[in-house]
């Protein structure tokens, strides 16, 4: 689900896009979710009654991935091709606990993501697709007076600015501690 649109982005431009830029702007924005789900490590778009599976530990705990913790309502758990129910959804550790471990691969099904994606996402979409369509490819610098010019080595001008970072770094992981266990439940 794309976090903008190209009506987001000709708007704050203030001109109507040509047909051919309408079409580069929409590669763009879907560029720029991709960049913003990667470096954010989320699932920002609503999933409901949907699987995912996670290989065994062997351990009584089993860690849930970040991209599946916002909102995460958690309805079946199978273990291998069966429904187990001695299971806790542990919310302090994120990761589900059973005193008979986990010995084959698990498939969660549930829900997750946010309901409503947070407005920063189309803001930064935005930000980030304008300033793309304002670089030309190869060019780093370029000058008008004493005419100078500096081309870049070939490199994709689709990445996020320190900006955009800096405005998604609150949906980004952060540090913290973990727990360390001996073996066994």
């Amino acid at each position: 689900m794309p976090f903008a649109t190209v009506e987001d982005v000709q708007s704050r431009l203030g001109y109507p896009l040509t047909p051919e830029e309408q079409t580069r702007v929409q590669a763009f924005i879907d560029d720029c979710t991709v960049l913003i789900e990667d470096y954010c490590g989320k699932d920002f778009e609503r999933r409901e009654n949907e699987s995912f599976q996670l290989p065994a530990t062997g351990d009584c705990f089993l860690k849930i991935p970040r991209r599946y913790l916002p909102f995460l309502q958690v309805t079946e758990v199978k273990v291998g091709d069966q429904v187990v129910t001695d299971w806790i959804l542990n919310d302090l550790e994120v990761g589900l606990y059973r005193p008979d471990g986990w010995d084959q691969v698990v498939t969660v099904t549930g829900s997750w993501g946010y309901f409503t994606p947070p407005a920063v996402l189309k803001t930064a979409t935005a930000a980030e697709v304008i300033r793309w369509m304002a670089q030309t490819p190869g060019l780093a610098m370029e000058r008008t007076g004493e005419r100078e010019v500096e081309y870049a080595t070939a490199s994709s001008p689709q990445s996020l600015s320190a900006a955009a970072m800096q405005a998604l770094r609150r949906y980004r992981p952060s540090a913290g501690t973990i727990t360390l266990k001996r073996g066994g439940c």
